[in-house]
């Protein structure tokens, strides 16, 4: 019995210097081969601004990391749209990159294995927005990173209106024309006094991409005049936008005055404070107009009476 027992023990042994062997030996390979230290992507670009882009993959390695590879993909392909292996010198250029890179781009480094670790797009156009991964591979183990870059355009259009129906209720609505990616359209509703507007949540939303693939986005909804008098005062309406994946964003706004579609504001505006002077600025101007047109009069008719006295 205590033979069978000490074969046992034995045996567990065994087992446990495996497993410590087979843990260790994942942390070292972990330790020792390729990693990426930053990875260098623009969050954003406009279309037509930039004559070229850089991608950057700062890695490191050491002497475990034979058949160093380097690879690029776009989106979830699996196919790499970028190639470098040091070891060769050869490179690689496929998918929505091929004829789109400088092949001439090459890293400011002595490192011979660094230096064509990043791709240089030229003049990046929207069909070259997506998710950018790069891929670091070695015998001694991986490393990846990925980040999205979004090539956006502003819309040529920007217009929020409203129209009074028949039945007395209002059609406002709000487009988008030719912009890139697809936006986020909000309206909202208040009063002119200045309290806080409310998101109109219930409102219609529609869209289209065009062939150049580009969108025309759109969102409206229609209000009784019963909702637009409950307060009893002038109502706003206001339309903002924005780009996802972008710092762009832009907003309009319009008073809506019954029956007097003429008097309407119909002024685009950002969402600082700026926009605030520049529509105090317009209507002083207005304001210093009226009253010199005035005064000139009331200096013209004086001037008559006195004549003819």
């Amino acid at each position: 019995m205590e033979r069978i027992n000490f074969f046992a023990v034995k045996k567990v042994r065994k087992v446990f210097i495996a497993c410590c062997f087979f843990v260790l030996h994942g942390v070292i390979n972990d330790c020792d081969s390729a990693e990426i230290r930053r990875l260098s992507v623009p969050r954003w670009i406009q279309n037509g601004t930039e004559d070229s882009v850089v991608l950057d993959c700062d890695y490191a390695y050491n002497e475990n990391d034979f058949r160093l590879v380097v690879k690029w993909f776009f989106q979830d392909n699996t196919e790499p749209v970028y190639q470098w292996i040091p070891e060769l010198n050869n490179r690689h250029v496929s998918g929505v990159l091929k004829g789109r890179l400088d092949t001439d781009f090459a890293v400011k480094t002595a490192d011979m294995y660094s230096r064509y670790r990043a791709i240089k797009i030229l003049r990046p156009t929207t069909e070259l927005s997506g998710k950018y991964t790069c891929l670091v591979t070695s015998l001694a183990g991986q490393d990846y990173r990925e980040q999205v870059m979004t090539v956006f355009v502003p819309p040529k259009e920007f217009e929020l209106s409203y129209t009074e129906m028949s039945d007395s209720s209002v059609n406002v609505s709000c487009e988008a024309i030719r912009l890139f990616p697809l936006p986020v359209l909000r309206l909202y509703l208040g009063s002119s006094i200045g309290s806080p507007l409310q998101e109109v949540i219930d409102a219609k939303q529609t869209s289209k991409q065009r062939p150049s693939m580009s969108y025309d986005a759109y969102v409206h909804r229609t209000f009784s005049s019963a909702e637009l008098s409950k307060s009893g005062e002038s109502v706003v309406f206001e339309c903002t936008l924005e780009l996802p994946g972008t710092n762009y964003a832009k907003a309009k706004r319009i008073a809506y005055y019954p029956g007097i579609q003429g008097m309407r504001i119909d002024v685009a505006h950002s969402l600082t404070s700026e926009s605030i002077g520049k529509h105090s600025v317009w209507i002083l101007t207005f304001c210093s107009f009226i009253i010199t047109s005035l005064f000139k009069w009331h200096l013209q008719s004086s001037s008559s009476t006195y004549k003819e006295s």
